[in-house]
């Protein structure tokens, strides 16, 4: 993966509306310091299709400027924007305004990576604010991005901290895509092995060959049938030799150390 500028994106919708008038608000930061945040709230959703949407109404629209009337039973009966509400004042935006921002948060040529959980829908809203035309789409934009959960199952990392507070809150739960992505990426180094390590290792493995093929007089270092000295017997040159060799094969190849931890 790059070492550049990462973008971590989540978005708030209906499921069952593709359109932009499903989309309810979006986040995204990033790994800058300090990070670039962008958080909007989206004036076009279609707030009366989601009073029949038990999660949302109950966990998504409590990070939402919304008024939600109520039936005597307590259902939802009708749902309208809270336009006095700060959050309305600070980030309530169309669609095509919305749109705009986002090309100014990744200006130039040259995509970041992208990265989101459980993200495809995430990536389909981002690209529909500008009609899903790549050729439209500023050069910035990422029209491809990198899956957290997968990310995490290939490299069979245990699961991130439980995210706290704040869960549904697109820009919060885009903060903690950031953290799930460090998460990872501290596992990954774990699993890295250093010079040394990759050393021994090679050093083993060739020890372990040598013993098993029938020695040519000719090539042999040592009387045949002498084993090989152990690695803590090597000299400090011959160590230091056979971690050079690893390190310069590191130049090269990322070694990662099996899951079982030999």
């Amino acid at each position: 993966m790059s070492t550049g500028r990462a973008v971590y994106l989540d978005t708030e919708f209906d499921p069952r509306n593709p359109t932009l008038s499903g989309l309810l608000s979006i986040g995204l930061t990033d790994n800058t310091n300090p990070a670039a945040d962008y958080y909007a709230i989206n004036t076009d959703a279609d707030l009366d299709a989601l009073a029949d949407h038990t999660f949302i109404v109950e966990h998504v629209l409590p990070f939402l400027p919304v008024s939600v009337d109520r039936h005597p039973d307590g259902s939802p009966a009708g749902i309208h924007w809270a336009m006095n509400h700060p959050d309305f004042l600070a980030y309530a935006e169309p669609a095509a305004q919305i749109a705009e921002d986002l090309a100014a948060y990744f200006p130039g040529d040259e995509e970041p990576e992208l990265w989101a959980n459980w993200g495809k829908d995430d990536l389909g809203y981002l690209h529909r604010l500008f009609g899903n035309d790549w050729e439209a789409m500023p050069a910035g934009v990422p029209r491809l991005f990198f899956d957290l959960e997968v990310r995490r199952r290939q490299l069979g990392a245990p699961k991130p901290p439980v995210q706290l507070a704040d869960e549904h809150h697109a820009l919060a739960d885009a903060r903690f895509n950031r953290d799930f992505h460090t998460h990872l990426l501290r596992f990954e180094q774990q699993q890295c092995l250093g010079a040394e390590e990759l050393a021994q290792h090679l050093y083993a493995a060739t020890t372990d060959l040598a013993g098993r093929r029938t020695p040519r007089p000719a090539r042999a270092a040592r009387p045949a049938g002498t084993p090989r000295p152990a690695w803590t017997d090597l000299s400090v040159d011959q160590r230091s030799h056979h971690i050079d060799v690893a390190g310069a094969l590191l130049q090269r190849v990322e070694v990662i150390r099996p899951q079982d931890g030999r």
